[in-house]
């Protein structure tokens, strides 16, 4: 058998039995569980002999064979998995200090039930099953506040160290049937890849975690030995009783040691044997009474010899193990001598995975799992932490949202240099000199960093100078500017309006209850389980820091110009001297009564996102269609489909993001949608809406046929929200006009972001609003700065496709154009005019584009690749700047 199929994770192997099978075996199983309970209490004898002589000793022969079998119908791991499948778990990461300490948890437990079963254990029923209960309470909630398997499963169990040392190279392989994609809650997970676990605990780079793991599989016969040779009960007092079982166990872990320590042993062989010998001993005395206990409750006298045989039955056992232990040894060393052929897979999060990287550029270490990963020339550090397939929130990248912020705790020197947008939003949060934005970093050298930007091991940085304390507002006539909106407009000019300014009163009114977030990544909020942790964008007390007074939960009712007052609907008014109107923009709807219905949805901020998600979970819905193929269409959809519900996304265009891709571009989305499950229509119109009372049932298309589904989310783009510039009398058309300083037809009001109308520039992107707030807050204390639009790639946000779009998506008479093969793994084109690239666009594997990107973001100088390019060949990118 090939190591890539003998250590096959559970993403890529097949169950057995349907998912409904496996549910209803672990409801029996709990049901079983809860019956034995019962039994303990009411008739303790029968119960006890039942649980201690047959239950409890078949299991170590399961864990052998088929612990996945165990840990798939296991009454625990339902209880615990049931708030995650149900959508009610709190999915909070587990804190760093019970992450150590979890496995040490775990082993008290087993041992304190042990040195409890002579005296306590044996003959108190309705402790036991007190005992049962409390651990399935536990279980419960650890599932209900916990990402994952960290609340119990993976951690806290003391089952887990026992399935670990019989269970680490299982005769047969039963996959994981919780964890629909992997969200990096354990270390080294065991649920992940059963038998490759072991290999990565025995050697892992925590010194303290690995010995923790061998302490245990040292102590394990001598434990085993010391509780059957006391036996059941003793003439000596419960001290002796415990000294002795101690004193088993220093020995057994001292010979485990001596073993590890004096011989050349690998750890793992050590291990396999001490497993074996533990599990021979325990049948040695726990076979003939799993015997006894069925002569009893079948009535008949078992033989010598068959109980002789149940003896050996730990000895078969033992050499299975030991066997498979071995072979499994061979294939992993076969597999470690292999040279790299491709990134270590993006869905696991063990140090296994790291094992089988190339060694191609530099390496950055994550400071959390220890993983080290290489970082391709030319490639971002938000590249590279991507695909080692560590979670970290994505953004802009461009360095202006904040969202990628890592704390770099040795190595800044091998880091790009910070430029001054990255430095501008460092300072807003807070974390100027002690982090950095991945999107922006490129490393040359070894780097250790941590993805907590709470994180206190900062490497000591020195910060950037200070900008000149120069008042701009002094001598202007200025003291009171007040912004209405706090999204990326409205917070980038508060921003720069305090640095170039001390003495300004700001004031921010906006009907928002959240600060400042991360709204480009609102779709994990339908599908993840962490809520607005991470999202936020601006520290808590960065108000307060740069004197910023917030209006919350506030709505902006008029502007009186004359008197230059924001009248608000409590009552209150604002003076200004100058307005700033970042009021952004609203969801189109295909229906002006479209939100009225109760499973109707758009996609513009957090509350939509929430609301989706418990719609979904409440009604149960199954079913969702996406009216709009745009960027925002397609990103619904995919988040939909994380969630688990069937998705059919609508397009009136002929093609999916008709303005960001071209025939062959969108071929390869439909592709790409389609094969996730996505149904994708192309080229429809809805002539009519099908409703029953309050809720939406249908959507009849305009060539005959209907779309029936249990919710609906609109994403046919934005509409600005200009209502209070027209009222005020300003002009209006699309948007509030501005020239091109970001000024309205009133000299002291200005727009910025969505909600501003300036020709030729494009909407609805963060770039865009940061770059239109700098040019209003120079402009409005003098320094007259006409806006310049940023260079912007397009990013989709989803996880298995890299698709980017910058510019023109059609070559005009005399450009040059240039595109992939139609069989390539890529569709990619550029468009050059005069020498200077107006258009590219690219549709590709995940983390492909990154060379790509670096250079049509830059606007690098494709002369030297052009007879490249004409070959359909984008291998030469990778030496554009980056020599």
């Amino acid at each position: 058998m090939s190591p890539e199929h003998f250590f096959a994770n559970y993403t890529k192997r097949k169950s057995a039995l349907p998912k409904p099978v496996w549910q209803v075996l672990r409801v029996i199983t709990l049901l079983a569980t809860l019956g034995f309970a019962i039994l303990l209490t009411v008739d303790p004898a029968v119960g006890l002999k039942l649980w201690w002589g047959l239950a409890i000793p078949v299991l170590p022969a399961v864990l052998v064979i088929a612990p996945g079998l165990w840990r798939q119908v296991c009454p625990m791991a339902f209880l615990n998995q049931i708030p995650r499948m149900t959508g009610v778990s709190r999915s909070l990461p587990l804190p760093g200090k019970w992450k150590e300490r979890a496995f040490l948890i775990a082993v008290a437990l087993f041992l304190a039930c042990v040195a409890a079963r002579s005296p306590v254990l044996n003959h108190a029923g309705g402790l036991v099953a007190a005992g049962i209960v409390g651990v399935l309470i536990a279980a419960f909630v650890g599932g209900l506040v916990f990402a994952g398997r960290s609340g119990w499963c993976g951690t806290f169990c003391p089952l887990g160290p026992i399935q670990r040392t019989y269970g680490h190279a299982p005769l047969v392989v039963v996959p994981n049937g919780y964890c629909p994609t992997c969200v990096g809650c354990q270390k080294n997970c065991y649920d992940f890849n059963p038998r490759g676990a072991i290999f990565a605990d025995l050697v892992d780079s925590d010194p303290r975690y690995a010995s923790q793991r061998r302490l245990f599989i040292g102590l394990l016969p001598g434990l085993i030995g010391a509780y059957f040779l006391q036996g059941p009960t003793q003439t000596y007092g419960y001290e002796l009783y415990l000294a002795i079982l101690l004193a088993a166990c220093c020995a057994s872990a001292g010979l485990y040691a001596i073993a590890t320590s004096c011989f050349p042993l690998s750890p793992h062989r050590v291990a396999a044997v001490f497993a074996a010998v533990a599990l021979a001993i325990f049948y040695w005395f726990g076979g003939p009474i799993v015997l006894g206990t069925l002569s009893h409750f079948l009535s008949f006298t078992a033989p010598e010899w068959l109980t002789v045989a149940s003896r050996g039955v730990g000895v078969v056992g033992g050499l299975i193990l030991l066997g498979t232990s071995l072979y499994a040894e061979g294939l992993f060393a076969k597999a470690a001598a292999q040279p790299a052929q491709r990134a270590p897979e993006p869905s696991g999060r063990t140090q296994m995975h790291t094992r089988f990287g190339g060694k191609q550029g530099a390496e950055v270490t994550d400071r959390e799992t220890k993983i080290a990963f290489p970082v391709p020339k030319g490639a971002t550090l938000l590249d590279a932490i991507e695909s080692a397939g560590l979670k970290i929130n994505y953004g802009c990248r461009a360095g202006l949202c904040g969202a990628d912020a890592v704390v770099v705790c040795a190595g800044s020197k091998h880091l790009s240099p910070a430029g001054d947008d990255e430095l501008a939003t460092l300072r807003r949060l807070g974390l100027e000199g002690k982090a950095r934005l991945a999107c922006m970093c490129r490393v040359s050298g070894p780097v250790l960093i941590d993805r907590d930007p709470n994180s206190s091991t900062a490497e000591q940085t020195e910060a950037a100078p200070a900008a000149p304390e120069v008042d701009h507002a002094l001598g202007t006539g200025i003291s009171r500017v007040v912004i209405i909106g706090n999204g990326i407009a409205g917070t980038s000019t508060a921003e720069q309006l305090r640095r170039l300014s001390a003495s300004l009163q700001i004031d921010m009114i906006t009907s928002e209850p959240l600060h400042f977030y991360n709204r480009m990544a609102i779709g994990r909020l339908i599908y993840g389980r962490t809520g607005m942790d991470g999202l936020q964008l601006i520290p808590d007390n960065w108000y307060a820091k740069n004197r910023v007074e917030v209006w919350r939960n506030s709505i902006a009712r008029a502007v009186d110009r004359q008197n230059k007052t924001v009248l608000l609907a409590t009552g209150e008014s604002l003076p200004y001297d100058k307005l700033i109107l970042a009021t952004g923009a609203h969801c189109t709807t295909p229906d002006p009564d479209f939100l009225s219905f109760d499973n109707a949805f758009v996609l513009r901020s957090a509350e939509d996102a929430q609301a989706l998600r418990n719609y979904v979970q409440l009604r149960r819905a199954r079913h969702a269609l996406v009216v709009g193929g745009g960027v925002l269409g397609v990103e619904a959809a995919d988040a939909l489909h994380h969630l688990g519900l069937q998705v059919t996304l609508l397009q009136r265009s002929d093609r999916l993001m008709n303005a960001q891709l071209d025939h062959q571009g969108a071929a390869r989305l439909t592709t790409y949608l389609e094969g996730i499950g996505i149904q994708v229509l192309t080229d429809v119109a809805i002539s009519r809406w099908e409703s029953q009372g309050a809720t939406l049932r249908a959507a009849w298309l305009a060539h005959g046929p209907c779309a029936r589904a249990d919710l609906f989310v609109a994403c046919l783009g934005i509409g600005t929200n200009a209502q209070l510039a027209r009222a005020a009398g300003l002009e209006v058309g699309r948007g509030i006009k501005v020239d091109s300083c970001m000024r309205t037809s009133d000299p002291d009001i200005y727009a910025v972001g969505d909600v501003a109308e300036l020709p030729g520039a494009v909407g609805g992107l963060w770039t865009v609003g940061a770059a239109q707030a700098a040019t209003a807050a120079n402009a409005l204390l003098g320094r007259k700065q006409p806006y310049q639009a940023p260079r912007i790639v397009l990013q989709l946000k989803c996880d298995g496709i890299d698709l980017r779009s910058f510019g023109e998506i059609a070559a005009k008479p005399g450009d040059e154009e240039y595109t992939a093969g139609p069989n390539d793994a890529a569709w990619w084109r550029l468009i050059l005019r005069q020498g200077e690239l107006v258009g590219a666009l690219y549709v590709g594997p995940p983390r492909s584009a990154k060379d790509f990107t670096r250079v049509v973001q830059a606007g690098t100088d494709l002369t030297p690749i052009h007879a490249d390019l004409r070959r359909g060949n984008l291998s030469g990118l990778a030496k554009l700047g980056t020599d």
